[in-house]
């Protein structure tokens, strides 16, 4: 395989990542989290904004 060719299919390969794999997991039903929020105190990542507000109100009151 040529150099140009194997560019070319790494160039697609990342671009099929870039744009259609988020899509593709939400059509075979996994969650996919759309942002990581993280507290401003003690900088622990959560996935949902809801549990960053469980806790906020539970560890930092």
């Amino acid at each position: 395989m040529s150099s140009a060719v194997r560019r070319a299919w790494r160039r697609l390969a990342l671009a099929y990542h870039r744009l259609c794999a988020r899509d593709d997991a939400v059509t075979h039903g996994f969650a996919v989290p759309s942002g990581v929020w993280a507290c401003d105190r003690c900088h622990q990542p959560h996935l949902e904004l809801a549990a960053l507000l469980h806790h906020v109100r539970t560890e930092h009151p």
